[in-house]
């Protein structure tokens, strides 16, 4: 997956939904005078000029974790986040990637935003059977 940001930035995003493949859940900055890589769970660190050359050396914690302990500390200080606009950004491009992926055309932010695409029945009931869907074939699909 190709994304590119009116300010020229671009990111590369790749996956698969494969049984009994390759799985690597890293990231990979690329920058004008280093590359930074996040691996997993290992220590992040920048290769590249002496400048830009670093690696985390401090105390082993959980990202997860980290996330939730500065989340309550803001509500409990009174300042509590609000990422809603960046939680809604990020999903939909989420959403785009999947568009992309299951037709094989290039989507636009607009075309996302102004789909008419639905992933869930009008009308939910316990004892429903949903159908199963057709699988994508990337370079069949269209943009709903």
């Amino acid at each position: 997956m190709f994304y590119e940001y009116a300010n020229g930035v671009r990111a590369f995003m790749a996956q698969r939904q494969i049984s009994n493949c390759y799985s690597e859940n890293s990231d990979y900055v690329i920058g004008a005078t280093g590359n930074g890589t996040i691996k997993g769970f290992t220590d992040p660190f920048i290769t590249g000029s002496p400048a830009a050359a670093w690696k985390y050396r401090g105390p082993k914690s959980d990202m997860y974790q980290n996330e939730h302990n500065e989340f309550f500390a803001a509500i409990r200080a009174g300042q509590p986040f609000n990422n809603g606009d960046w939680m809604a950004q990020s999903t939909l491009m989420a959403i785009m990637g999947r568009m992309a992926a299951y037709t094989g055309q290039e989507i636009t932010w607009e075309q996302a935003l102004n789909s008419q695409e639905k992933w869930v029945p009008d009308h939910l009931d316990w004892d429903m059977v949903l159908p199963i869907a057709l699988l994508p074939t990337p370079g069949k699909g269209k943009v709903g």
